[in-house]
């Protein structure tokens, strides 16, 4: 009787820990992202009067993506406010493709509207004689990561920018693998217009290339989930 009690234990026991594998199993393969999207900017969503303000750009078929924005060094895209808090942690992603060679201070992906040691980012490509560097402003810290001269230059790329607001600690991602770690303070609010294929509007820095997309998320992207946006590329 003591082993039948004992064997049945056994059965129970077995039986939780394979439905907990299960489940968990199923909620990783079905999970969507962790993080929640405020925008997705590309060729089916640009015409979203809600979301976007538009200036002046071209749209042109791209032989990896499509119908794509064409960016000729004066126009831009922007999006209406948005209303992320300082509690909120944010991510940004936008795959590009910069054409410009000459012009080695104009290439800005995105960014807020405006920034300071309080509010928004700006994340901006440029290309040196060496080596080409991504530039990170958020909150009270700017820094930047160096990569291999020309890996993105006349090259389709994905670049994201995760922030935590607990902590706030900065990762940088090329291509779907981090390339820089910071900290910045953690007291920074989101809470203008996104410009798309412009830094912010103190300084001018526009975009010469193309933009398939640009998306920005409330909370912060897993590794696995920056991935498979890069693998878009």
């Amino acid at each position: 009787m003591e082993k039948m009690w004992l064997v049945i234990g056994i059965l129970l026991i077995l039986g939780i820990v394979s439905i907990w594998q299960i489940g968990h199993m199923i909620g990783f393969s079905v999970k969507t992202q962790s993080a929640e999207e405020v925008f997705s900017f590309n060729s089916n969503t640009y015409l979203d009067n809600k979301t976007f303000i538009f200036a002046q750009y071209d749209l042109k078929q791209d032989d990896d993506f499509g119908e794509v924005f064409a960016l000729n060094g004066s126009n831009f895209v922007r999006t209406k406010k948005i209303n992320l808090s300082e509690s909120d942690s944010f991510s940004v992603s936008i795959t590009a493709k910069a054409e410009d060679s000459s012009n080695k201070n104009t290439l800005g992906l995105v960014s807020s509207h405006s920034q300071s040691d309080t509010t928004g980012f700006r994340i901006l490509y440029r290309n040196f004689d060496e080596e080409d560097r991504i530039y990170i402003d958020l909150g009270d810290a700017k820094d930047y990561a160096e990569i291999e001269k020309g890996s993105c230059l006349n090259k389709w790329c994905s670049y994201t920018l995760t922030y935590n607001a607990n902590n706030g600690k900065v990762k940088v991602y090329l291509n779907g693998g981090k390339i820089k770690e910071f900290k910045s303070n953690n007291k920074i609010s989101v809470n203008k217009n996104i410009n798309i294929g412009k830094t912010i509007d103190i300084n001018n820095e526009y975009f010469i290339g193309d933009i398939s997309e640009a998306e920005l998320y409330k909370g912060i992207l897993s590794d696995r989930e920056i991935k498979a946006l890069s693998n878009k590329t």
